[in-house]
């Protein structure tokens, strides 16, 4: 067996799919399938149960895994260490983060990075806060940046930057020209919100909680995907969402959305970073880490 049959036997299990696999590791279905057959001929043992549509492991496959887990990890801290014995920073981080930090935080954070460590390439992937995170569990993204926290005990969790959740409405929508709305009127009013796994949502709702109002008391107008479907559906009429204030500097000073304070409410938070607690950090991942907490600090 070599690394890469290993790591996509793993990647197999943890996505329960033979296609996603593939897909995750820029494979075709049919090469996934020979590499895993390969690795059954080599152990004379069945690892996958292709039986139901969730790929699932056998007897012999879970044992294969838990094995398998600690190669990947063995070979990903010795290419590391090995690289790590140069003087100059260089090499490539893959990066995961949620829509708010992914795509208005970190561009211009990652583009002074460059300027400061030229030898270092960061891949940025964008996904909802739910997938970054198993993705940074299952050690594809070296370092995450997400918008809701978790306390997830297998991962490291920093500040990345200060956030504020706002409610915004279009110019044409009556509450544009209030000076504030209360709790009981938002509950009533036609809401945009995002889908399951989205870190806006997840901290929404907690706040929601604590302020005595259940998410599903809320008038829910329409589900949309990641921030920017919700930010264009509130622009267009469809009724008031929460976004990123980061998301929406723009939109209001072209006034295209306007905020909408909520009566003795409001929602602050920090984007963060994570990492697995177990993953030896790369020496360029170590270097944009340290950048981070500097610019939270500044």
């Amino acid at each position: 067996m070599d690394i890469r049959q290993i790591r996509l036997f793993c990647r197999i299990v943890d996505r329960r799919s033979f296609s996603l696999a593939a897909e995750d590791l820029h494979i075709t279905q049919p090469a996934a399938s020979q590499q895993v057959q390969a690795l059954e001929r080599e152990l004379k043992a069945t690892l996958l149960d292709r039986s139901s549509r969730k790929i699932v492991p056998t007897d012999a496959g879970q044992v294969l895994y838990r094995y398998a887990r600690e190669i990947l990890a063995l070979h990903e801290r010795a290419c590391t260490e090995i690289l790590d014995l140069g003087e100059l920073v260089v090499g490539r981080v893959v990066m995961g983060a949620s829509t708010g930090p992914g795509e208005h935080v970190l561009p211009g954070l990652l583009t002074r990075f460059r300027g400061l460590y030229p030898g270092v390439r960061v891949s940025l992937h964008v996904d909802d806060t739910q997938q970054v995170i198993e993705r940074v569990v299952a050690r594809e993204f070296e370092l995450g940046a997400i918008g809701a926290p978790t306390h997830r005990p297998d991962l490291t969790v920093e500040p990345l930057v200060r956030d504020e959740v706002v409610l915004v409405c279009s110019p044409a929508h009556p509450w544009a020209q209030r000076d504030g709305v209360t709790l009981a009127e938002l509950v009533a009013e036609p809401q945009i919100i995002q889908q399951q796994g989205a870190g806006i949502r997840a901290v929404v709702e907690d706040h929601l909680r604590a302020a005595g109002v259940r998410p599903e008391q809320l008038n829910i107008a329409a589900e949309m995907g990641l921030m920017e479907s919700a930010k264009q559906a509130a622009i267009a009429g469809g009724g008031v969402t929460f976004v990123s204030r980061w998301a929406v500097g723009p939109e209001l000073e072209h006034g295209t959305l306007v905020v909408v304070p909520i009566r003795d409410f409001e929602i602050r938070r920090d984007f963060h970073t994570v990492r697995s607690r177990t993953r030896v950090l790369s020496r360029a991942a170590e270097a944009l880490l340290a950048f981070f907490r500097e610019q939270y600090g500044a």
